[in-house]
């Protein structure tokens, strides 16, 4: 089957089958979102649904992709450092309360496979922040990363809306703060990273 055609000055099929994913899970469960009713908000064929993702999973994954996560973990890391400001700026990004909404849709679900997309997403960035491959963590490292994870979870999955994110952006100057930055820096000067 041929590409559809595309015009440089409009969303692609793509980025509107994600917008589309995004709208639909804000006021629906994961699992009654259909492809049919997921394109129709895109404004495409049901096919064009196929072209891009093998199914409502990979769709999930990329949009979830799409949110540009890898930049919360450096900067929490890069928090620690005399004079940063990178957590301050990685958290007031125009961009970043959407973000934080959509980020949320998928860790407060009830649905175990937005949870583990999530939480697979999140653990690979910090494993490719530490340069390290999962199977080569202690067994003290790999609860302390699982211990963080579940925790970063626990804190967006707890929060509604109009949650005030200057609690997360204040979290290096807390001990629990501290804490956990400390540790992702052993992580490094242990892996060398």
């Amino acid at each position: 089957m041929a590409r559809p055609a595309y015009r440089g000055d409009t969303p692609t099929a793509k980025e509107r089958l994600r917008e589309a994913f995004w709208g639909l899970l804000s006021h629906e469960e994961y699992g009654r979102i259909t492809i049919k009713a997921l394109a129709a908000q895109a404004g495409v064929n049901p096919n064009t649904f196929y072209y891009h993702y093998a199914n409502m999973e990979d769709l999930a994954r990329d949009a979830l992709d799409a949110e540009k996560l890898h930049e919360i973990p450096e900067a929490i890391r890069n928090s620690a450092r005399p004079g940063s400001a990178s957590l301050e700026s990685a958290l007031s990004l125009a961009a970043v309360d959407n973000r934080w909404r959509r980020i949320r849709l998928f860790v407060a679900s009830d649905s175990p496979v937005l949870r583990r997309l999530f939480y697979e997403t999140f653990e690979g960035l910090w494993l490719s922040l530490l340069g390290v491959d999962k199977d080569d963590l202690t067994d003290e490292d790999a609860l302390d990363l699982v211990f963080m994870l579940n925790g970063a979870m626990g804190v967006i999955a707890l929060q509604g809306d109009d949650y005030d994110i200057g609690y997360v952006r204040s979290l290096p100057e807390r001990p629990l703060g501290r804490g956990l930055i400390e540790t992702v820096e052993r992580l490094a000067e242990r892996y060398r990273v």
